[in-house]
Order: C-alpha cells, then sequence, then structure tokens
C-alpha cells in the first residue's frame, strides 16, 4: 500500500476512534448532565444566636446549626463590653493596640468564638457599640453611636484581630469581620444628616477604612465585611423633616462617591472585601420595597449594580471583587406569631428567597435566627427552630428543611427550570422528580458543582410538584409545587411596619 493510502487510512482511523470517544460521553452526559453554569457560584448559609451559646444548650444549638447546612454564625462584639469604661482610655497606662492589656475584658467573648469554632464553624464577628470616651466630648446622645471615633475603633479592631489571629495559644484564627450594623439609621449611627446634608456616609468611610486597616495589619488575607445596611428608610423624626425617603440606597451611593444615575461624585476609596445588606420585606422572594431607595429582597440587583458601579470607578478598595452578601435576613412565621407567614407558604418562601438572592451574586446568607424569642416577651419568631421549654425540647419548623436543602422549580415557557443546593454544599448526584397521579416519575440525575449548586430545564408537564433527592439516599428537598402562589403582604417580624 503506498504511502499516502497508509496515512489516509490512519487519518480515517483516528477520526473513528474520537467519534466513539465522542459518542461514549455524549452518552455519559445524557446520563448524569454534568455541572453547568447554572451550577456555579457559592451560597454558604449562617445564623445569628438567639442567646449566648457559650451557655447552657449552646452546643446544642451548635450541632443543630452545623447538622443543618449552615457554616457561618453571625456574632457581636461588644466594643463597650471589652473595652475600659468610663474615662479610663485616658489613663496613659492604657495600649488600645494590645488585646493583652489587663484593661481589656476579652474572656466572655473568648468562650464564644472558641465554641463556634470547635464546632466546626466560622466566625463572623460585628464590631459594634462604642465604650462612653470613644464618642467626641461634647456628644449628648450616650445609647447610640454618635459620631465614634474611627482612630479609636481602628486601634481597637487591630486588637481583636491580634487576639484571634491564631497565635495566641489556645484562642482560634478569625477572618471575617464586620464593620458596624445598620449604619444607615438612626439608632445605629448619628448623625445621618445634618441640614439635609448627608454625614453618615462620610462617618461609615472613615470606620470601616479604619477598622479594614486594624485587621488587615494583622493578616492581610482577613476579611472585611462593609454594609449590613436596613432595608427601609430612616424614620426617626428628625430625619423625615430633612429627607423623608433617606433610605440604603442613598446611603450607599454616598459612601461609594455615586449620584443618582451613578456617576461619580469623588474619589474618596472605601476599603472592603464585601457589601452586605439586610433585605427585610412586607411580601414574598420577589416584593420589592415602597419608596425606590429602600432595598427589599425584590431590590437586591439595583444595590448589586451601585455595588458594581462602585467597583468600576475605582471607588472600592479591595484585593478583587467585592462580594456580596446577606448578613441578616428572615420572616415570622405563624405558628406561633399570629401574624406571621402561614407554614406552608413560609418554607416555600424560604426555599426561593435562598434562591433569588444567589441569582443576584449573593454568596452567603445569615438567617435571624436559630430558635424563636418568647411570644410573651418578644416579637421576634422568625427562628427555623419552634421554641420549647428548653433547648433541647426545640422543634425545626418546616422551614428549616428548605435552608438546609433549597430546591425550587417554576415554569418557563414550555419547560420547568429546576435549582438547589446540596445540604453539604458539595458535589453529589441529585435525583429530580415531578409528582403525578400515581407517584413520582424521574425527570433525571443531576450533578451538583463543586460549591453544591445545580439546575436544569426540563421538558415536563407544568402541574403537580417537583422534588429533589440525593442519589445516595440520605435527604431529600421539600417538594415544590408548580402552582403559581402570588405575592401577600405581611409586616417584617409581624410588629410594626416598617414602610410607608
Amino acid at each position: 500500500m503506498a504511502r499516502a493510502e497508509l496515512a489516509t487510512l490512519s487519518r480515517v482511523r483516528r477520526t473513528l476512534s474520537l467519534c466513539r470517544i465522542g459518542l461514549v460521553l455524549v452518552v455519559c452526559c445524557l446520563a448524569v448532565p454534568a455541572a453547568s453554569a447554572e451550577a456555579s457560584g457559592l451560597l454558604e448559609t449562617g445564623f445569628l444566636p438567639a442567646e449566648s451559646i457559650d451557655g447552657p444548650g449552646g452546643e446544642l444549638q451548635l450541632a443543630r446549626v452545623r447538622k443543618n447546612g449552615a457554616s457561618v454564625l453571625r456574632l457581636f462584639l461588644i466594643w463597650r463590653n471589652v473595652a475600659p469604661a468610663g474615662e479610663q482610655r485616658r489613663r496613659p497606662q492604657f495600649d488600645a493596640r494590645d488585646h493583652a492589656d489587663p484593661r481589656y475584658q476579652w474572656e466572655g467573648f473568648d468562650g464564644q468564638v472558641k465554641a463556634i469554632v470547635a464546632a466546626g464553624l466560622k466566625p463572623l464577628v460585628v464590631i459594634h457599640s462604642p465604650p462612653q470616651w470613644a464618642y467626641p466630648p461634647d456628644a449628648e446622645i450616650k445609647d447610640v453611636a454618635f459620631r465614634p471615633d474611627p482612630d479609636e475603633l481602628g486601634l481597637f479592631a487591630r486588637a481583636a484581630a491580634q487576639r484571634y489571629s491564631g497565635r495566641v495559644e489556645g484562642l482560634p484564627r478569625v477572618r471575617l469581620w464586620q464593620a458596624w450594623n445598620e449604619p444607615n439609621i438612626s439608632i445605629m449611627l448619628r448623625p445621618q444628616l445634618e441640614n439635609g446634608r448627608p454625614v453618615s456616609p462620610g462617618l461609615y468611610r472613615a470606620m470601616v477604612n479604619e477598622i479594614a486597616a486594624g485587621v488587615k495589619s494583622v493578616h492581610e488575607d482577613n476579611v472585611v465585611v462593609a454594609g449590613g445596611t436596613a432595608p427601609f428608610r430612616d424614620n426617626t423624626p428628625e430625619i423625615q423633616e430633612q429627607n423623608e425617603q433617606w433610605g440604603p440606597l442613598t446611603f450607599i451611593r454616598e459612601l461609594l462617591c455615586l449620584s443618582p444615575s451613578l456617576r461619580p461624585t469623588c474619589s474618596a476609596e472605601t476599603r472592603f472585601d464585601v457589601w452586605s445588606h439586610h433585605p427585610y420585606t412586607s411580601g414574598g422572594p420577589t416584593h420589592q420595597a415602597v419608596l425606590p431607595d429602600d432595598v427589599s429582597l425584590g431590590d437586591l440587583p439595583e444595590m448589586r449594580r451601585v455595588l458594581d458601579a462602585a467597583m468600576r470607578a475605582g471607588h472600592v478598595r479591595s484585593a478583587g471583587k467585592s462580594r456580596f452578601w446577606v448578613t441578616e435576613f428572615s420572616w415570622d412565621s405563624s405558628p406561633p406569631d399570629p401574624n406571621g407567614v402561614p407554614t406552608a407558604l413560609h418554607t416555600r418562601w424560604v426555599a426561593e428567597a435562598l434562591y433569588r438572592m444567589w441569582r443576584t451574586g449573593v454568596s452567603l446568607v445569615t438567617w435571624f435566627s436559630i430558635r424563636d424569642q418568647p411570644l410573651a416577651t418578644s416579637y421576634l419568631q422568625s427562628g427555623l427552630f419552634y421554641r420549647g421549654a428548653t433547648i433541647e425540647d426545640d422543634r425545626p419548623k418546616p422551614a428549616m428543611r428548605a435552608f438546609r436543602f433549597p430546591f425550587v422549580a417554576f415554569p418557563e415557557g414550555k419547560r420547568v427550570r429546576v435549582w438547589g443546593r446540596t445540604p453539604t454544599s458539595k458535589a453529589e448526584r441529585v435525583i429530580v422528580e415531578q409528582s403525578f397521579s400515581g407517584g413520582w416519575k424521574r425527570l433525571g440525575i443531576l450533578r451538583a458543582g463543586p460549591n453544591g449548586i445545580f439546575g436544569r430545564l426540563f421538558r415536563t408537564g407544568l402541574r403537580g410538584t417537583v422534588r429533589a433527592r440525593l442519589a445516595n439516599g440520605t435527604d431529600s428537598a421539600v417538594p415544590f409545587s408548580l402552582k403559581r402562589h402570588p405575592d401577600r403582604f405581611f409586616v417584617p417580624f409581624g410588629a410594626t411596619e416598617l414602610e410607608p
């Protein structure tokens, strides 16, 4: 056979071999679809504890958090509880930068951090609430943060990061540090406005930058979380007299030097790695706030646009693209709150809320809180555990299952789109099924991505319910009805209306 013919035959054989390989790959992919764009991204979950977790019942609460797929616990480091009280800061013998200074009282917080880490969880530490000496001398308001000294705040942040640097014997490393809580409302930071002009954004920028400098001087890869903004306008009389619509979008635009059309208004930088928000809503997962500068769940894309515009303008100083977190969110449930969201709808909304937040680019959602507060003394029945006589008597709400294994299914044209996250947030095979009159029929087997996210469009009927279960048989999601559920009004926390 001629050399040319041999070469041709070799090419034909090589082509046939590649075709057979390709056919095998196609068949395999049809059997178990590979992770797609829908399976990318990250969605971690966490909780705020309802009470101290280093006391009686704390270990059980932490075990429940871990068991239900969460990886983060958010807790407050109250500056005034750790630092010297009164005028002691004025004395020269106190070194605010040194965590080992004997005037610091860390013991109570040490116990909480150690318990969280021992449970296999990550602490997200919120630095908050200054001591009296951190206010300006002429401050008239002592029960809220009235112009806290950013320099002193930075020294305290540095001391805290040193203590939880992983270099102090017996104490673990803390990597996640949040700068304040809801700085866009007067009950958390004053003044918001003076003579109609924004004051809190500039003050908060200085606070964030000093906290970032403090914690990153200890470990450059410490994560600084800014924002934690409240969802609705500041409704205190002094602010309403100056600007009736002073809301979170107004605040973030001023902080990040952007106009309402998202054009740069200054060149100041704010140093953070994550922007966070608390998108409480008076309705369901797609509900939008009443006022244009408020941000509920349905408005998260607008806040994301502001953050992206600030990144493009160079107004955010971060090692990479700033992440987007929800560090507080919940609905009250009925029962126990008669004004809360009914159980079945509450369960559906929890799963869908996680999906909607993930679609907006949110990579961590922290639920408020683990267990309900007593109905007789509190309006906070937003836990995912019904409160019993003791922590041992607490029972998980149906929504706890939706939080652990979120799964949704929505008609899209003549097809159904499904999305979910495995309870472990790891790659696993997931079986998706749809109900029919005689039981369940299999739609397909999906492979979750490395972060446990899975999703796909199926050609199937648009009735009944769809469910997901792990192929190994260890867990299943709450079945999700394909029936459309219109939005319904519920006051956040079942208490005072927070919107006009």
